[in-house]
Parts: C-alpha cells; sequence; structure tokens
C-alpha cells in the first residue's frame, strides 16, 4: 500500500509540471496599442510571426502566423489577438497609407509608408531582426505598445 501511495504521488508531480524546466504550455490575449500614425488614412496592416517564421520576419506576408488589418483613430490602433499559444512572437506594423496592401518605397528602397515593430526594435541599414523585435507570451494577456516610425 505504501508503494502505490508513493508512486501516485511521484505520478501526481510528474504531471504537474510535464516538461520540468520547459516553456509553459496555454493561450494567452496579445494587445498591440500601436501609436504615432502620421494621419487617420488608409490602414494599420499587423503581421504577427511566431518562432517558426523568423527567418520571414518582419516583412514577407505570406509567412506571417497572424494578418490583420485595422482603421487608424486618432493616430492609434489597436490590435486584440487572442488565443495565441504561449511563447515568442514578433510583430511588424505598417502605415498602409493608400491601402494597397504593400510597403511603398522610393526608388532607393527605402519605405515612404511609416513603420513600426514590436520592442520598438530597429534594424541597422534594413529591417529589425526578430530576436531584437521578440516579445514572450508567458500569461493570460499582455499588453505591448509599438511606435511607428514616419
Amino acid at each position: 500500500m505504501k508503494i502505490i501511495c508513493l508512486l501516485s504521488a511521484l505520478f501526481l508531480l510528474l504531471a504537474a509540471d510535464p516538461v520540468p524546466g520547459g516553456a509553459p504550455s496555454g493561450q494567452g490575449v496579445l494587445i498591440v496599442q500601436v501609436a504615432g500614425f502620421e494621419n487617420n488614412t488608409g490602414n494599420a496592416r499587423l503581421l504577427l510571426f511566431d518562432s517558426s517564421g523568423k527567418k520571414h520576419f518582419p516583412s514577407q506576408d505570406d509567412k506571417a502566423y497572424i494578418k490583420k488589418v485595422q482603421p487608424i483613430q486618432a493616430n492609434k490602433a489597436v490590435f486584440i489577438l487572442e488565443g495565441l499559444p504561449y511563447g515568442d512572437y514578433a510583430i511588424s506594423v505598417h502605415h498602409d497609407e493608400n491601402a494597397d496592401g504593400e510597403v511603398n518605397t522610393n526608388w532607393l528602397g527605402i519605405p515612404k509608408e511609416g513603420l513600426g515593430a514590436s520592442n520598438d526594435a530597429k534594424g541597422s541599414f534594413g529591417p529589425p531582426s526578430f530576436d531584437k523585435a521578440r516579445v514572450t507570451l508567458d500569461k493570460a494577456e499582455i499588453t505591448i505598445t509599438i511606435n511607428m516610425v514616419n
């Protein structure tokens, strides 16, 4: 009988933390507040990349885990991303002023529309890396703010 009790207690301990030291399991809500749009024209386009798409961050739309479009009001936009598995993400936001679904650039390839990334990450002579923009969702709800670069 003592062995059965001991084995039951051991089983309960292992079941409480199936991956000791591992990432927590669960789902949460990521609220993304975007500020600093130059105007209210067009839309705010958000791309959320999970860690499996990190090499495609920040701009490869077809590789994004989630894509969302929101209207801009009072030079701000808010995105509520529900049901996200706990993990690492990076977010890019584009002010699509002419609503064509693309980041418009000048002849040198420099964006003519506003851009932003989680952690307000910036790159050196190019876009920021996934690691600089990484946000870890590890609880029921987190809120982040992204400030646009116009």
